[in-house]
C-alpha cells in the first residue's frame, strides 16, 4: 500500500526563494515548485521578522524579512485567523507553501508562530550559512497589495528584531544539541517510533523537551502515535 508523504518543509534563504523559477503543478492536486540547489522546494521552513503587514476585507498579508530579502505571506478567508496577532517587529517561524502570483513567489502559511527569542534568527543564519553559504541580499521587495495605510517598517529586519539586544555569540552548542537529539530518535526508532522520554534521559540535555518540540513544529519530527518519535524523511 502506497503511503501518503508529506512534502519536505525546506530551510532556505528568502532571497534564494524569491529568485527562483516557479514551475506550475501538473494537475490540480500537484504542488508547484521552485528549484533551487537542485531541489524542488513546494513547501519551505522560515524564520524571520515581519517588516509589513497589510489587511483587506477578506485577506491578510505580511511580509517576512531574514536579512536576505522579503517574502509575502498571505491567507485568505477562515485562514487568516493564523495571521491575526501577528505585528510589525515581531519574528516569526513559518512552514507553508510556496504560490505564485503576477510573477511574484509568495508563501500561503501552514504553520506560524512568534519567537520570542531573537536569537533563533542569528542561529538560523548560522545554519543556512553552513547549508548554502553566504548569499547577497535581494531588493525586489513584494508590491501587489497598495500601501496607503498599511503598516511600514523600512528598517532592515536586524534593527527590527534586534533592538536593545545585547549581541551575543552563537555557539555551535545549540545546533549539536540539535543533532544530537535527531540522531538519537533515529537510533530508538525500532520501526514504531523513538519514545520521548527515552530520548530526552538518554540525551543529558537540559533543553532537550524545548528541543524536541521546536522539531515538532518545523516539522523536521513526527509523532507517530502518542509518545513516539520519528525524523521526516
Amino acid at each position: 500500500m502506497n503511503e501518503f508523504q508529506r512534502a519536505t518543509a525546506y530551510k532556505i534563504w528568502i532571497g534564494d526563494l524569491i529568485n527562483g523559477s516557479y514551475t506550475k503543478g501538473s494537475g490540480q492536486f500537484d504542488m508547484g515548485y521552485v528549484e533551487i540547489f537542485n531541489k524542488k522546494i513546494s513547501k519551505v521552513n522560515l524564520i524571520g521578522g515581519v517588516v509589513d503587514r497589510f489587511e483587506g476585507e477578506n485577506y491578510i498579508s505580511l511580509d517576512v524579512d531574514d536579512g536576505s530579502g522579503i517574502i509575502r505571506i498571505k491567507s485568505w478567508g477562515e485562514d487568516r485567523v493564523a495571521l491575526g496577532d501577528i505585528a510589525v517587529g515581531d519574528l516569526v517561524l513559518l512552514i507553508g507553501k510556496v504560490k505564485e502570483y503576477n510573477n511574484q513567489i509568495f508563501v500561503t502559511p501552514e504553520i506560524i508562530r512568534k519567537l520570542d527569542n531573537p536569537l533563533w534568527l542569528k542561529a538560523r543564519k548560522l545554519e543556512l550559512t553552513k547549508l548554502y553559504g553566504e548569499t547577497k541580499r535581494s531588493e525586489n521587495r513584494q508590491s501587489d497589495e497598495p500601501e496607503s495605510g498599511a503598516n511600514r517598517a523600512d528598517e532592515p529586519v536586524n534593527n527590527i528584531i534586534m533592538e536593545n539586544v545585547v549581541e551575543e555569540k552563537i555557539e555551535d552548542s545549540k545546533t549539536d544539541a540539535v543533532s544530537t537529539i535527531i540522531s538519537l530518535i533515529e537510533k530508538l526508532d525500532f520501526g514504531d517510533g523513538a519514545d520521548i522520554e527515552e530520548v530526552v534521559k538518554k540525551s543529558s540535555i537540559t533543553e532537550a523537551n524545548e528541543i524536541i518540540q521546536n522539531l515538532l513544529m518545523d516539522g523536521e519530527v513526527f509523532e507517530v502515535r502518542k509518545g513516539k518519535l520519528r525524523v521526516m524523511e
